[in-house]
């Protein structure tokens, strides 16, 4: 017995999202499957060396993808929850590192380029409208696409200037400041455009699909983005690439990363660490202008030329 759904009914009762879940168990019972292959047909049996086997058949790539990594972590999850109810007495991979991927899949865009962006977008339809509120909106306050379409006009607080982010990843709320130019954008799309679109007036989403009056999906969001600075001739760009920039061009700015990660809703600096690509030339330079250890040396520099006047 491999008590799968047991763990499953842990996850759950830990407020894993349905996909989540559905990941798991589908990674899961392909490991199960193999385990069953092998002639193992107890959770008690399972050792390092098939665990380790059936992680090299996995991946047979020269660098580790997301999947992959995805795949080792669900698999390390479950094994630790297998040595933390007595099933087995250690987990087989106890001290196995996670493996990292190197993506490219969302770039951070140059500080010239999101200029171009934000200042020649045309906002000449209703569609394009929608597309440069969501940008504003996006790289204002470095919300996740799912964030976008979820949000409520409710949670919105115009004179505050705050959003409130509902129950985003790992169900956690969290509270994120928004410019006065995204403010502006949204506003106008709420009173120009998404009154002329909505067929359902009970539900209090910001964007909506033009065509149904439902809230944007994902490719609702990607699909405004894209065609709207297609309309402006502006190369097109991914919407994660948007709260990926928007952190690194804080970072730049001078914000401290522990209030870039409380804004990001990271648990972790770990995590918001993998968000910020900075280019070498840039941080090299960032660090001479504001490393209080430099500033401390010109200072003390400046007092010994003195002192020899």
């Amino acid at each position: 017995m491999f008590y799968i759904e047991e763990f499953i009914n842990h996850l759950k009762m830990n407020q894993y999202s349905y996909s989540t879940l559905q990941a798991y168990r589908k990674d899961l019972g392909h490991f199960e499957a193999y385990l069953a292959y092998n002639g193992i047909k107890d959770a008690m049996n399972i050792s390092k060396a098939t665990v380790m086997d059936y992680l090299k058949a996995l991946n047979g790539k020269a660098h580790p993808t997301k999947a992959y990594c995805n795949q080792v972590t669900r698999i390390i999850k479950y094994l630790h929850y297998l040595e933390e109810e007595g099933i087995i007495f250690l987990s087989p991979l106890r001290d196995y590192s996670i493996p990292k991927h190197q993506t490219n899949n969302y770039p951070v865009i140059g500080k010239v380029e999101m200029e171009k962006i934000l200042m020649d977008t045309k906002t000449f339809d209703p569609l394009c409208i929608k597309g440069k509120a969501i940008i504003e909106l996006a790289y204002s306050s470095a919300l996740r696409p799912r964030e976008v379409y979820e949000l409520k006009i409710p949670n919105i607080d115009f004179k505050q200037g705050l959003l409130f982010i509902e129950q985003s990843k790992n169900k956690k709320d969290r509270v994120v400041p928004v410019g006065r130019n995204a403010l502006a954008w949204i506003e106008k799309y709420l009173k120009e455009v998404r009154p002329r679109y909505i067929k359902d007036k009970s539900h209090s989403y910001v964007f909506i699909n033009h065509k149904t009056g439902e809230r944007l999906t994902v490719w609702g969001v990607r699909w405004a983005i894209q065609e709207t600075l297609r309309r402006s001739r502006i190369k097109p760009i991914k919407p994660y690439s948007l709260r990926v920039t928007s952190a690194t061009h804080l970072l730049l700015n001078g914000m401290n990363i522990v209030y870039i990660s409380k804004l990001l809703g990271h648990s972790s600096i770990k995590t918001t660490r993998g968000y910020l690509h900075v280019d070498l030339k840039q941080l090299k330079q960032e660090i001479k202008t504001k490393h209080p250890r430099v500033r401390m040396e010109k200072h003390l520099n400046n007092r010994e030329k003195n002192h020899e006047i």
